[in-house]
């Protein structure tokens, strides 16, 4: 009788684990949710890094930008390889013409940005406008320093230059490469806007050369130039490739992008001569056709 009783209470014992042990699992989990919703615990989008694409005006419905357009697919392929950030994604805007639309697509983007611990911002146009206000929102948040360099990388690509409107932060961005080509008629707008930035530290004016030609502004976004934007410039830096060990962000500089064939970095001496040039030019025509207009 007393063999019957001890093993009663043994096994009322072991049920009794059994009964602690899923309690404590229940509390557990109830606790670690309470934390996570209430932003107590990091989750782990907060501990990754993402590259952002972001497309500019009236390029809402495009493709290139976007999971399976030659664009975006030449940028995910050199992350593949080098693993820079652990994902690419693409950020899609109402594409309006107007500040406005742009602030409104930057506050969401702010959004996007403060998931993760870092990104790198690609943005083609008046996308790298929205970029740069995304910056300056988070920078407004930034009163203890720790979003300094939040944007570790920021290429911009053909992005219409005011800087009475807008300038990259050099606190949220650690690197600031400005592409832009002779070739590209959109950008200046019609000569209400200017190429390149004024010099400062984290600021790279180049100007870019695609196959041998100047490329035109939907050109900037070509998979060939996409292909090797992750690359620039400390890959190729520490490598000694194409000359990018002697990038200077307080010289004008040019890339010659070629097809198959990695691209190569040079002192663009004549750059501000061609800028001067550029400007005339549009003044120029614009003289030429409003004289036509009151000849008509």
């Amino acid at each position: 009788m007393m063999f019957l009783y001890a093993w009663f209470f043994r096994q009322n014992s072991i049920v009794s684990k059994y009964i602690f042990a899923a309690n404590f699992f229940y509390a557990t989990s109830v606790f670690f949710v309470f934390l996570f919703s209430h932003g107590f615990v990091y989750t782990s989008a907060q501990h990754r890094s993402a590259c952002i694409i972001i497309h500019g005006t009236w390029a809402k419905d495009e493709k290139w930008y976007r999971p399976g357009g030659d664009f975006f697919e030449a940028i995910r392929s050199t992350n593949d390889e080098l693993q820079e950030v652990d994902e690419v994604v693409s950020f899609s805007w109402s594409g309006k013409l107007g500040y406005p639309a742009q602030v409104e697509a930057a506050e969401r983007l702010v959004n996007i940005i403060d998931r993760y611990a870092f990104v790198i911002v690609v943005g083609h146009s008046h996308g790298a406008t929205v970029g740069m206000i995304a910056a300056e929102i988070v920078g407004e948040k930034n009163s203890d320093g720790n979003k300094n360099g939040k944007i570790r990388k920021f290429y911009a690509l053909g992005v219409p230059v005011s800087e009475r409107v807008i300038t990259p932060n050099h606190f949220i961005i650690k690197k600031f490469y400005n592409l832009f080509s002779f070739g590209d008629f959109v950008q200046v707008v019609n000569g209400l806007c200017n190429r390149t930035f004024s010099v400062q530290k984290n600021i790279a004016n180049i100007s870019v050369q695609c196959n041998l030609q100047h490329p035109t502004h939907t050109e900037l976004h070509h998979p060939s130039i996409g292909v090797h934007l992750l690359k620039i410039d400390e890959f190729f830096a520490e490598r000694s490739i194409g000359n990018f060990q002697n990038l200077s962000f307080f010289s004008p500089g040019m890339i010659h992008f070629k097809d198959y064939y990695h691209p190569v970095y040079s002192i663009q001496e004549n750059q501000y001569d061609l800028l001067e040039l550029d400007k005339k030019l549009y003044e120029w025509a614009t003289i030429a056709f409003f004289r036509r207009s009151q000849e008509d």
